[in-house]
Protein backbone atom coordinates (compact mmCIF):
# COMPACT_ATOMS: atom_id res chain seq x y z
CA UNK A 1 0.00 0.00 0.00
CA UNK A 2 1.56 3.30 -0.66
CA UNK A 3 2.37 6.26 1.23
CA UNK A 4 0.75 9.05 0.19
CA UNK A 5 2.61 13.18 0.45
CA UNK A 6 0.11 15.99 0.49
CA UNK A 7 1.48 18.74 -1.47
CA UNK A 8 -0.21 21.49 -3.11
CA UNK A 9 -3.82 19.57 -3.61
CA UNK A 10 -4.01 18.06 -0.11
CA UNK A 11 -7.28 17.59 -0.95
CA UNK A 12 -7.72 15.58 -2.80
CA UNK A 13 -4.56 13.22 -1.21
CA UNK A 14 -6.88 12.95 1.57
CA UNK A 15 -9.68 11.86 0.04
CA UNK A 16 -7.78 9.33 -1.49
CA UNK A 17 -6.80 8.18 2.03
CA UNK A 18 -9.89 7.17 3.54
CA UNK A 19 -11.06 5.58 -0.27
CA UNK A 20 -7.86 3.79 -0.37
CA UNK A 21 -7.03 2.87 3.49
CA UNK A 22 -3.72 4.25 2.61
CA UNK A 23 -1.66 6.01 4.90
CA UNK A 24 -1.05 10.00 4.50
CA UNK A 25 2.33 11.59 5.25
CA UNK A 26 2.39 14.87 6.90
CA UNK A 27 4.76 16.83 6.04
CA UNK A 28 6.53 20.17 6.86
CA UNK A 29 6.32 23.07 3.71
CA UNK A 30 8.38 26.13 4.71
CA UNK A 31 11.01 29.09 4.28
CA UNK A 32 14.18 30.37 5.25
CA UNK A 33 14.35 34.33 5.94
CA UNK A 34 15.77 34.42 2.76
CA UNK A 35 13.53 32.95 0.58
CA UNK A 36 14.84 29.70 0.31
CA UNK A 37 12.61 26.41 0.55
CA UNK A 38 12.46 23.70 3.27
CA UNK A 39 10.97 20.63 3.63
CA UNK A 40 10.79 17.79 5.79
CA UNK A 41 9.14 14.35 6.42
CA UNK A 42 7.37 14.30 9.59
CA UNK A 43 6.99 10.19 8.93
CA UNK A 44 9.49 7.20 8.25
CA UNK A 45 9.41 6.80 5.06
CA UNK A 46 11.87 4.09 4.64
CA UNK A 47 11.01 1.22 2.13
CA UNK A 48 7.75 3.05 1.26
CA UNK A 49 6.53 3.13 -2.13
CA UNK A 50 5.85 6.95 -1.55
CA UNK A 51 3.15 8.92 -4.16
CA UNK A 52 3.34 12.31 -4.11
CA UNK A 53 0.03 15.18 -4.85
CA UNK A 54 1.10 18.22 -6.33
CA UNK A 55 -0.99 20.27 -8.70
CA UNK A 56 0.76 22.70 -10.67
CA UNK A 57 -1.62 25.76 -10.40
CA UNK A 58 -0.80 28.52 -9.44
CA UNK A 59 2.58 28.41 -9.45
CA UNK A 60 3.86 26.05 -11.43
CA UNK A 61 7.75 26.32 -11.20
CA UNK A 62 6.97 26.60 -7.43
CA UNK A 63 5.59 23.40 -7.07
CA UNK A 64 8.02 21.79 -9.11
CA UNK A 65 10.52 22.67 -7.63
CA UNK A 66 8.74 21.14 -4.49
CA UNK A 67 8.03 17.90 -6.30
CA UNK A 68 11.69 17.24 -7.18
CA UNK A 69 13.02 18.30 -3.50
CA UNK A 70 10.29 16.49 -1.78
CA UNK A 71 11.04 13.64 -4.59
CA UNK A 72 15.01 13.37 -3.71
CA UNK A 73 14.25 13.83 -0.15
CA UNK A 74 12.47 10.41 0.05
CA UNK A 75 14.78 8.49 -1.77
CA UNK A 76 17.76 10.18 0.57
CA UNK A 77 15.36 8.78 3.52
CA UNK A 78 15.18 5.23 1.96
CA UNK A 79 12.15 5.02 0.08
CA UNK A 80 11.75 1.91 -2.27
CA UNK A 81 10.08 4.33 -4.98
CA UNK A 82 8.73 7.32 -5.09
CA UNK A 83 5.55 8.33 -7.85
CA UNK A 84 3.54 11.40 -8.59
CA UNK A 85 0.16 12.47 -9.10
CA UNK A 86 -0.40 15.80 -10.81
CA UNK A 87 -3.75 16.06 -11.13
CA UNK A 88 -3.21 19.30 -12.96
CA UNK A 89 -0.04 19.33 -15.26
CA UNK A 90 1.04 22.59 -16.27
CA UNK A 91 3.93 23.56 -19.41
CA UNK A 92 1.45 21.22 -21.34
CA UNK A 93 0.32 23.27 -24.02
CA UNK A 94 2.65 22.57 -27.08
CA UNK A 95 5.83 20.30 -28.07
CA UNK A 96 6.55 21.82 -31.29
CA UNK A 97 9.80 23.12 -31.72
CA UNK A 98 9.45 26.80 -33.32
CA UNK A 99 13.18 28.40 -33.53
CA UNK A 100 14.28 30.83 -30.36
CA UNK A 101 11.02 29.50 -29.09
CA UNK A 102 11.50 27.72 -25.23
CA UNK A 103 9.40 24.38 -25.19
CA UNK A 104 9.55 24.22 -21.18
CA UNK A 105 7.96 20.31 -21.27
CA UNK A 106 11.04 18.95 -21.98
CA UNK A 107 13.09 20.64 -19.67
CA UNK A 108 10.11 19.32 -16.95
CA UNK A 109 10.70 15.48 -18.20
CA UNK A 110 14.48 15.82 -17.59
CA UNK A 111 14.18 17.26 -14.16
CA UNK A 112 11.58 14.54 -13.17
CA UNK A 113 13.36 11.91 -14.35
CA UNK A 114 16.66 12.82 -12.63
CA UNK A 115 14.62 13.08 -9.46
CA UNK A 116 13.98 9.14 -10.33
CA UNK A 117 10.16 9.24 -10.43
CA UNK A 118 8.98 6.25 -11.59
CA UNK A 119 5.36 6.70 -11.82
CA UNK A 120 3.60 9.58 -13.16
CA UNK A 121 -0.36 9.92 -13.42
CA UNK A 122 -2.22 12.91 -14.85
CA UNK A 123 -5.89 13.79 -15.13
CA UNK A 124 -6.75 14.96 -18.54
CA UNK A 125 -3.47 15.85 -19.93
CA UNK A 126 -3.26 18.27 -22.29
CA UNK A 127 -0.97 16.87 -25.56
CA UNK A 128 -2.90 13.63 -25.09
CA UNK A 129 0.27 11.60 -25.24
CA UNK A 130 3.61 10.35 -23.00
CA UNK A 131 6.75 12.44 -23.54
CA UNK A 132 7.62 11.43 -19.67
CA UNK A 133 9.44 8.55 -20.72
CA UNK A 134 8.39 6.43 -17.56
CA UNK A 135 5.09 4.97 -16.86
CA UNK A 136 2.67 7.63 -17.44
CA UNK A 137 -0.99 6.52 -16.29
CA UNK A 138 -3.56 9.51 -17.87
CA UNK A 139 -6.75 9.44 -16.28
CA UNK A 140 -9.69 11.43 -17.34
CA UNK A 141 -12.80 13.56 -15.16
CA UNK A 142 -14.66 13.54 -18.54
CA UNK A 143 -17.23 10.86 -17.38
CA UNK A 144 -17.92 12.08 -14.14
CA UNK A 145 -18.64 15.80 -15.28
CA UNK A 146 -21.06 14.32 -18.14
CA UNK A 147 -22.94 12.27 -15.14
CA UNK A 148 -22.82 15.95 -13.03
CA UNK A 149 -24.35 17.23 -16.43
CA UNK A 150 -26.83 14.96 -16.95
CA UNK A 151 -28.20 15.04 -13.35
CA UNK A 152 -27.47 19.34 -12.85
CA UNK A 153 -27.79 20.71 -15.99
CA UNK A 154 -30.34 19.06 -18.52
CA UNK A 155 -31.50 15.31 -19.17
CA UNK A 156 -30.40 16.06 -22.96
CA UNK A 157 -27.79 18.56 -25.00
CA UNK A 158 -25.56 19.05 -27.55
CA UNK A 159 -21.69 18.71 -26.92
CA UNK A 160 -19.67 21.06 -28.55
CA UNK A 161 -15.67 21.05 -28.56
CA UNK A 162 -15.01 24.83 -28.50
CA UNK A 163 -11.39 23.79 -30.84
CA UNK A 164 -10.21 20.84 -32.62
CA UNK A 165 -7.76 19.74 -29.67
CA UNK A 166 -11.36 20.08 -27.32
CA UNK A 167 -13.21 17.07 -29.63
CA UNK A 168 -10.68 14.15 -28.00
CA UNK A 169 -12.44 15.16 -24.47
CA UNK A 170 -15.68 16.57 -26.08
CA UNK A 171 -16.24 12.79 -27.22
CA UNK A 172 -15.29 11.03 -23.91
CA UNK A 173 -18.08 13.35 -22.59
CA UNK A 174 -20.58 12.18 -24.99
CA UNK A 175 -20.19 8.75 -24.96
CA UNK A 176 -21.51 8.91 -21.62
CA UNK A 177 -24.37 11.24 -22.28
CA UNK A 178 -25.12 9.92 -25.89
CA UNK A 179 -24.78 13.05 -27.57
CA UNK A 180 -23.99 14.68 -30.82
CA UNK A 181 -20.71 16.42 -30.93
CA UNK A 182 -20.19 19.57 -32.99
CA UNK A 183 -16.34 20.64 -33.14
CA UNK A 184 -15.55 25.04 -33.92
CA UNK A 185 -12.57 25.77 -35.29
CA UNK A 186 -10.25 28.15 -32.87
CA UNK A 187 -7.37 30.39 -34.11
CA UNK A 188 -4.98 31.52 -31.79
CA UNK A 189 -3.53 35.16 -32.00
CA UNK A 190 -1.07 35.40 -29.43
CA UNK A 191 -0.94 34.03 -25.88
CA UNK A 192 -3.94 35.29 -24.32
CA UNK A 193 -6.12 35.82 -28.14
CA UNK A 194 -7.73 33.93 -29.67
CA UNK A 195 -10.93 33.61 -32.47
CA UNK A 196 -13.41 30.97 -33.15
CA UNK A 197 -14.17 31.00 -36.69
CA UNK A 198 -18.05 31.50 -36.62
CA UNK A 199 -19.37 28.20 -38.65
CA UNK A 200 -22.77 28.46 -39.28
CA UNK A 201 -24.83 26.15 -37.26
CA UNK A 202 -28.39 25.58 -36.03
CA UNK A 203 -28.99 24.37 -32.62
CA UNK A 204 -32.09 23.62 -30.26
CA UNK A 205 -32.40 22.53 -26.55
CA UNK A 206 -29.67 22.84 -24.41
CA UNK A 207 -25.89 22.87 -25.03
CA UNK A 208 -22.71 22.10 -23.26
CA UNK A 209 -18.91 23.41 -24.10
CA UNK A 210 -16.83 20.64 -23.03
CA UNK A 211 -13.11 21.03 -22.78
CA UNK A 212 -9.88 20.40 -20.75
CA UNK A 213 -8.78 23.62 -19.55
CA UNK A 214 -11.16 27.28 -19.19
CA UNK A 215 -8.02 29.46 -18.19
CA UNK A 216 -8.95 33.12 -19.22
CA UNK A 217 -12.47 31.98 -20.53
CA UNK A 218 -11.71 33.59 -24.21
CA UNK A 219 -12.65 30.40 -26.04
CA UNK A 220 -15.59 28.90 -24.32
CA UNK A 221 -17.20 32.80 -24.40
CA UNK A 222 -16.79 32.84 -28.11
CA UNK A 223 -17.84 29.26 -28.48
CA UNK A 224 -21.14 30.47 -26.50
CA UNK A 225 -22.03 33.41 -28.38
CA UNK A 226 -21.85 31.13 -31.36
CA UNK A 227 -24.03 28.68 -29.73
CA UNK A 228 -26.67 31.25 -28.59
CA UNK A 229 -26.51 32.97 -32.02
CA UNK A 230 -27.23 29.21 -33.63
CA UNK A 231 -30.38 29.03 -31.98
CA UNK A 232 -29.89 27.08 -28.75
CA UNK A 233 -32.16 26.86 -25.59
CA UNK A 234 -29.26 27.30 -22.97
CA UNK A 235 -25.47 27.22 -22.67
CA UNK A 236 -23.68 25.40 -20.08
CA UNK A 237 -19.91 24.89 -19.68
CA UNK A 238 -17.44 21.62 -18.35
CA UNK A 239 -13.88 21.43 -17.83
CA UNK A 240 -11.58 19.11 -15.66
CA UNK A 241 -9.31 22.15 -15.02
CA UNK A 242 -10.63 25.49 -13.83
CA UNK A 243 -8.11 27.82 -13.95
CA UNK A 244 -10.15 31.09 -14.38
CA UNK A 245 -7.75 33.77 -14.37
CA UNK A 246 -8.49 37.47 -13.51
CA UNK A 247 -12.21 38.24 -14.28
CA UNK A 248 -12.70 34.83 -16.47
CA UNK A 249 -15.79 33.77 -14.14
CA UNK A 250 -17.85 36.98 -14.82
CA UNK A 251 -16.66 37.27 -18.26
CA UNK A 252 -18.36 33.34 -18.71
CA UNK A 253 -21.59 34.52 -17.13
CA UNK A 254 -21.67 37.85 -19.03
CA UNK A 255 -21.47 35.76 -22.35
CA UNK A 256 -24.94 34.04 -21.54
CA UNK A 257 -23.61 30.34 -20.08
CA UNK A 258 -25.87 29.39 -17.03
CA UNK A 259 -23.69 27.57 -15.37
CA UNK A 260 -20.03 25.94 -15.17
CA UNK A 261 -18.85 22.86 -13.50
CA UNK A 262 -14.98 21.73 -13.33
CA UNK A 263 -13.28 18.90 -11.17
CA UNK A 264 -11.06 19.30 -8.46
CA UNK A 265 -7.96 18.95 -10.04
CA UNK A 266 -7.80 22.59 -9.28
CA UNK A 267 -10.29 24.01 -6.54
CA UNK A 268 -12.35 26.35 -7.68
CA UNK A 269 -15.54 27.38 -6.73
CA UNK A 270 -16.92 25.30 -9.61
CA UNK A 271 -15.17 22.80 -8.81
CA UNK A 272 -18.23 20.50 -8.27
CA UNK A 273 -17.07 17.25 -9.22
CA UNK A 274 -14.09 14.67 -7.72
CA UNK A 275 -11.76 12.75 -9.12
CA UNK A 276 -10.51 11.15 -6.19
CA UNK A 277 -12.09 8.00 -6.83
CA UNK A 278 -10.80 7.99 -10.47
CA UNK A 279 -7.13 8.42 -8.98
CA UNK A 280 -7.69 6.00 -6.06
CA UNK A 281 -8.64 2.89 -9.17
CA UNK A 282 -5.67 3.84 -10.79
CA UNK A 283 -2.95 3.94 -7.57
CA UNK A 284 -3.52 0.00 -8.01
CA UNK A 285 0.25 -1.24 -6.85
Amino acid sequence: MPLLVAGTNGVIALKIAKITGSPICYSQIDRYPDGEKYFRFACDVRGEDVVIFNSMHPNPDEILFETILIAETAYQSGAESVSCVFPYFAYARSIEKVRGEATPIHSIVKMLRNAGIRRIYTVDFHLQENVFGVEHHDLSGMEKLAEYCLEEFSDSFTVIAPDEKAVYWAKRFARKTDSEVIALRKIRIDAENVIVDPVRLELEGDVVIVDDIISTGGTVCQAARIAKKAGCRRVFAACTHAILAGDAMMRILESGIEDVVATDTILSPVSHVSVAETIAAALNF
